[in-house]
């Protein structure tokens, strides 16, 4: 194997775990039950102590 090929892969590699990531993240963010555990972070700044 040559070196340009080693770094191809590797780049089609990383895109590919990068994608995968994002995708993961946006699905958990997305994800109904959730919701509520996001809702009340949002608010968290506005309660008082």
């Amino acid at each position: 194997m040559s070196l340009e090929t080693f770094f191809y892969e590797a780049k089609a590699i990383s895109l590919a775990s990068v994608f995968v990531t994002f995708t993961l993240i946006v699905a958990y963010a997305m994800w109904p039950s959730m919701q509520s555990k996001f809702d009340n972070a949002a608010r968290m700044p506005l309660s008082e102590d």
